[in-house]
């Protein structure tokens, strides 16, 4: 009998662990200014059979103090309570609070924490927020430059194909990286397996913002489609290069589907591509407008808005490190940064190539040159 108990007792301690018992702690970011409190709340839901304690007496007090008790006490039986605890930050910085549980393993709180950011100053903050939608503005303003410009020339000569749809596939796997990370729960619990300690990367922002982006260049894509294109087409390189992106897109889905690789991992793959998009897709226009010897057909103006949105952006991550005291953040993401610099000097390329070594317009237009191959002169009609 006493036998048949404890089975009994363990059984019912597991489900309150894995199921029938949830703690959290709301909100789990937070950003706050230095010396400004802020409260959290602890909710806790559902059976417990034995009593257990939170402790939330972080070594790091010298930088957020909790307040006024550090130690929480469920005793068994039902908890739906919720109990509210202040933070005050007495440094700048960025911290992970992370209390204890005891006793140990009584509870899943791997996801259990705090992520505090900590600001000197509040009107840099604001200051940070708005840099931010300048720059997402900037971006998503610079499809349309083009657009208007083949619009109302009938045309897309001078315009790279190539350019065209290499961007689009790297576009189209970012959006299936953000809707599937932002919205699947599975690839996110997945996600917070591998780093128990940190948020979901992705918010709403990035996922409008990247079918924006495919949005943009679909149209410019159906424009080359509708307009004059002086016989341009997508070069066999490109061809290439857009072929090995399909093939290594559909190797990975098939990993994934047979469970040789997790679904995070093939979302993984998605935005390595679109890295890679970004790295080879300016090579095509650069090189039309230097066979060319011409960017007309080529709106420049996408490109000083783009320009403009990168050295946006590198500014809110520099005033963001200073009033946050986290340098290491613009180092953190390495790629991304190097990508970001990337394509800011290929803008300032196509600029340099615009107002300076081709801005004089010539007397016959050229069709426009795939990738690798020569220009061909022809007389094209007036526009």
């Amino acid at each position: 009998m006493h036998l048949v108990w404890l089975l009994l007792f363990i059984f019912v301690g597991v489900e309150a662990k894995v199921g029938n018992f949830s703690l959290s702690v709301v909100p789990q970011s937070i950003v706050a200014t230095f010396g400004e409190p802020v409260t959290i709340s602890v909710e806790a839901n559902g059976y417990i059979p034995i009593p257990f304690e939170l402790n939330f007496g972080w070594p790091r007090q010298d930088a957020v103090q909790v307040l006024p008790n550090r130690t929480i006490t469920f005793a068994n039986g039902w908890n739906n309570k919720t109990f509210s605890l202040m933070l005050h930050p007495v440094k700048q910085g960025r911290f992970i609070i992370k209390p204890t549980v005891e006793p140990v393993g009584f509870v899943d709180d791997s996801r259990l924490f705090v992520l505090m950011k900590v600001a000197m100053y509040k009107p840099l903050i604001l200051v940070s927020l708005l840099i931010g939608w300048t720059y997402t503005a900037c971006w998503s303003a610079g499809y349309y430059p083009q657009i208007w410009h083949n619009y109302r020339r009938k045309s897309v000569v001078g315009l790279s194909f190539d350019f065209l749809h290499i961007n689009i596939v790297g576009h189209i796997c970012y959006v299936v990286f953000n809707v599937f990370l932002y919205w699947n729960s599975y690839v996110e619990e997945e996600y917070y397996r591998r780093h128990p300690l940190g948020l979901n990367p992705v918010i709403g922002n990035d996922i409008g913002f990247a079918a924006h982006a495919v949005f943009g260049t679909g149209v410019t894509i159906l424009q080359c489609r509708l307009y004059y294109n002086g016989g341009n087409t997508v070069s066999i390189p490109a061809k290439v290069i857009i072929a090995l992106f399909l093939i290594t897109i559909t190797l990975s889905m098939s990993m994934a589907s047979l469970r040789y690789i997790h679904w995070l991992d093939f979302l993984y793959v998605m935005s390595y591509i679109k890295l890679l998009t970004t790295m080879v897709k300016y090579f095509p226009q650069a090189y039309m407008n230097y066979c060319r010897k011409s960017t007309e057909g080529f709106e420049i103006m996408n490109r000083i808005l783009d320009l403009a949105g990168g050295l946006f952006g590198i500014l809110q991550m520099l005033i963001n490190a200073w009033n946050f005291d986290d340098w290491g953040s613009i180092g953190g993401d390495p790629v991304k940064f190097g990508l970001g610099i990337f394509s800011i000097l290929f803008d300032f390329v196509f600029i340099f190539q615009h107002y300076v070594l081709y801005r004089k317009p010539i007397p016959t237009k050229d069709v426009n040159v795939p990738m690798l191959l020569s220009p061909v002169k022809v007389i094209v009609p007036s526009e």
